[in-house]
This record gives structure tokens, sequence and C-alpha cells, in this order.
């Protein structure tokens, strides 16, 4: 693997094959891959780290805003919908969803299409609090952004972009 720039949350950083990222648990081999993978994870933590006070800023748990960004973008949804898309039990969702509606952020009612199931969608307030929430974690970001260049925010952008298309892999 030739040399490459690596953007990290402390500006980019020049991998090598040679190079020696710390840590590196064991039993892993120190190949490429791993040695990217392992500053991927570390990096990935820092960053959450970093913005774990902004997230309490809305007073609910990271799986509760999960569960309100994926009503947003997806709109309505049966409780094993939600299951299914978060990974998590029909029981831990039923919980996560009476205390959401408690809160007047999201509605259950019947679903139009079948008249016999319910379905769970998010409500003006619980966008506003998502909304508020995530432009919250965008002004922190962009804050720790600041001072970069147009060619380092270029390369931030291209190795996020790569980390997306991972995911969707």
């Amino acid at each position: 693997m030739a040399s490459c720039q690596l953007p990290t949350a402390y500006g980019l950083l020049i991998y090598s094959p040679a190079m020696d990222v710390p840590f590196l648990p064991t039993p892993l081999r120190r190949t490429p891959t791993n040695q990217v993978a392992n500053l991927a994870e570390a990096v990935l933590v820092q960053w959450a780290r970093q913005f774990r006070n902004v997230e309490t800023e809305t007073g609910l748990t990271v799986e509760r805003l999960e569960l309100l960004a994926l009503l947003d973008h997806e709109g309505p949804l049966t409780a094993g919908d939600l299951s299914e898309e978060l990974r998590v039990s029909r029981p831990a969702i039923t919980r996560m969803v009476s205390g959401l509606e408690e809160d007047g952020l999201v509605r259950r009612s019947t679903n139009m299409l079948d008249g016999r199931s319910v379905v769970t969608r998010i409500t003006p307030a619980g966008r506003r609090l998502l909304n508020r929430g995530r432009a919250n974690r965008v002004k922190a970001m962009a804050v720790r952004m600041r001072g970069r260049s147009d060619r380092e925010l270029s390369q931030i952008e291209t190795g996020l972009r790569l980390l997306e298309e991972m995911l969707e892999d």
C-alpha cells in the first residue's frame, strides 16, 4: 500500500505501511488494513467522547435520538420495523417509544395501510428537539474544523465519504 493522507480529529495523518499505529489489539496482525482500522476506531471513539456533552443537552439518550432520527427520515414505522432497523429488542423499543410518547416527542396511531398494526411517528416537538441536537453537534464539529484550509477540508470530506461508503457495504 502506498503512502496516503488520512483525515483525523487532529489534522491530517500521513499513513504509510511502515507506520506503527500504537495499541493494535492482539491477536490482530500488523497489516495496512488493520492499522488504518485501528486508527479509525481510535479517532471515532475520541470524536464520540468530544461530543457526548453536546448530546446530553437534548436530555435524551443516544438510542432515543437515533430512534427519533429514524422516524424523521423514514416516516411512521411499526415497533417491529424500529426493532429491526435499530437492532434493538422489541421490549426495549416499546420502553423507548413509551418514554418518548410521554415526553410528547412521538405519537402512536393505527397503521392506515392495514388498520390493525400500530405505527410510531415523530411529532413536531420531536422534530424540533432532533434538529436542535443536530445543529448543536454540527456547530461543535465546525468549531473543531475552523482554521483548516480548503484542501484539508476537502481531504476530510473525502475520507468521510469513504467511511460512509463502507457503512453501506
